[in-house]
């Protein structure tokens, strides 16, 4: 574990001419955060408006100019690379303060809007890709899920949100949970998790923890409806439960006629699955490690917290040497990987296999009808790799699942 009273920081930015200046002693207030629904790291800082070799900071810095954190202990390195899109000037008759904000490069995705279109078919890994891209970013590495969409449509819709779901979309379907993350300026898919030191916190290293259970949003039944006629009257076309043993919460879906009934009751359950379950929220509060971020593991032991994590958002504070923690319980997420020498693992005829759940297909063609299984163990007994559901299984344990159809890639181990 790191020692919080070794660890040092020191702040430094470039000029627009290119030269490096350490700004550390004109800096006061520092800290940086990664919010859960954000998509770049957002630092702050005050400065004041010291002279550097004769000329003011005021000067030499400006809107873009970058500036970076590295911290120093033991293995420690350069953690935060942003760039200025704040400054408010406030002036005294003693000084002249700037309070400055900054981003990391993923600021102008998540500043902008875009339409994108994929058919039916289209992998995690080349659709992510195809999407950076298109906005003149090359992708350090990829580790992350790699798995076939159905047709992904988003129109007049921010980088963030359409990232995010893909990647969300490639979860559902099997594949690992990831998160995008810009180090050094250079960005990458991250697998939630896989950092390779793990951190633990427990009663002597760490300061508080909170852990709530709240069902104020919980939602133990959708029904489907339709209208039947021209009338107000409505139609149930189908009913879809969760855990009813909290009581009953019920939200309506409107099923429209543009769509299959099957499909609305995907959608009903997939309400479920995002809300069927007593909302949990749990922070941490401990001595700043700097080299923690979203999409890390970390090791809890405090109050009811027990066992792995993983940091949802986090907030730093190099001032104080604390850090915030917002943590989820983690969960292995599916075993659907890619990195950029796109070594997932291959299958053949006849391997045993567990699978992860979700749907099955009447054929391993785009636009195949699918239906949702629960998990289990399967064989392999066909593999098409030119097709959308590249692999049919068939159930080796009729009393655990009953897959017996064209699969996607990813969907099981």
């Amino acid at each position: 574990m790191i020692e919080a009273g070794t660890i040092s920081y020191t702040v430094v930015a470039f000029t627009s001419a290119g030269v490096q200046l350490n700004i550390t002693q004109a800096v006061k207030d520092l800290g940086w955060e990664e919010g859960e629904d954000e998509l770049a790291l957002k630092m702050t800082f005050k400065m004041y408006n010291a002279s550097y070799n004769g000329t003011k900071l005021s000067k030499l810095l400006g809107i873009g100019s970058v500036v970076a954190v590295k911290a120093k202990w033991d293995g420690g390195k350069e953690i935060v690379q942003c760039s200025i899109t704040e400054c408010e000037r406030t002036t005294s008759k003693s000084d002249e303060v700037f309070d400055v904000t900054a981003y990391d490069c993923l600021y102008n995705l998540q500043k902008s809007q875009d339409n994108v279109y994929f058919s039916k078919g289209k992998k995690t890994k080349s659709a992510i890709k195809s999407v950076f891209s298109s906005w003149g970013i090359t992708l350090s590495s990829y580790n992350g899920p790699n798995v076939a969409h159905s047709k992904i449509v988003y129109k007049n819709t921010y980088l963030g949100d359409i990232i995010r779901g893909i990647l969300d979309d490639a979860k559902k379907k099997g594949g690992c949970s990831a998160i995008v993350r810009s180090t050094k300026g250079k960005v990458s898919i991250v697998k939630v998790g896989s950092n390779s030191t793990v951190y633990r916190f427990e009663k002597s290293n760490a300061i508080s923890s909170k852990h709530k259970v709240s069902i104020a949003d919980l939602v133990t039944r959708v029904k489907v409806v339709s209208s039947e006629d021209d009338s107000d009257r409505t139609k149930v076309e189908a009913v879809v439960n969760g855990k009813t043993s909290y009581g009953i919460f019920q939200r309506i879906y409107n099923y429209s006629g543009s769509d299959s009934l099957s499909e609305a009751k995907e959608a009903a359950q997939e309400i479920l699955d995002e809300k069927g379950e007593p909302e949990e929220t749990s922070t941490v509060e401990a001595p700043d490690v700097p080299a923690v971020r979203k999409g890390d593991k970390v090791n809890l032991k405090l109050g009811a917290l027990n066992g792995n994590y993983v940091v949802k958002s986090i907030q730093h504070d190099a001032t104080s040497g604390k850090m915030t923690m917002e943590v989820e319980k983690y969960k292995s997420s599916g075993s659907s990987i890619d990195d950029d020498g796109d070594s997932t693992k291959s299958y053949s005829v006849g391997d045993k296999v567990t699978f992860n759940g979700g749907k099955h297909y009447v054929s391993s063609y785009a636009g195949a009808t699918g239906y949702t299984v629960s998990a289990g163990p399967a064989k392999i007994s066909k593999i098409n790799k030119s097709g959308a559901h590249p692999y049919c299984l068939v159930t080796t344990d009729w009393s655990k699942t009953h897959v017996y159809g064209w699969v996607d890639e990813g969907t099981f181990t």
